[in-house]
């Protein structure tokens, strides 16, 4: 009998992984596309939402919560960009925003579109990818060209 409820633990834990692993997906979807409307309503090009990309960045997002800082200075990766190097990431310019406590794709571009830095990276044309990470309230986007 204790098998068996173990089985079924095991089998309840894996199902709220992946359906954890698949909110956080959506919603770096949804967050990537929102940021190509604001780009499209300023008659930007949209960027090329890359879900590899997306993933490193939630390494990231998950590194922050993980270790309890919010800051672009990983204390495990050091900087973003030898964060994006360690990673794998190959690029000619990058940039990275973050976010801490938003749980909703909208609320979180709102508040970078509310910062003048931020927008400035959202909406840069030095930059054609993206991706998004999001991870227990803690977001990254990498933009690299």
């Amino acid at each position: 009998m204790k098998k068996i409820i173990a089985s079924i633990l095991t089998v309840l834990l894996l199902l709220s992984l992946l359906a954890t692993s698949a909110l956080a997906a959506s919603l770096e979807q949804d967050t990537a596309q929102r940021i190509n409307l604001e780009r499209a309503a300023r008659g930007i090009a949209a960027l090329e939402i890359s879900t590899v990309l997306g993933g490193k960045a939630r390494v990231k997002a998950q590194d922050m919560a993980e270790n309890g800082y919010f800051s672009h200075t990983s204390p495990t990766y050091g900087s973003p960009f030898t964060m994006m190097r360690t990673l794998g990431v190959s690029y000619r310019s990058a940039a990275e925003n973050i976010a801490m406590g938003y749980t909703k794709a909208d609320t979180v571009v709102a508040a970078w579109m509310a910062s003048p830095s931020h927008r400035e990276s959202l909406l840069s044309s030095r930059y054609s990818v993206l991706g998004v990470g999001y991870y227990d309230g803690y977001w990254a986007a990498w933009l690299i060209r």
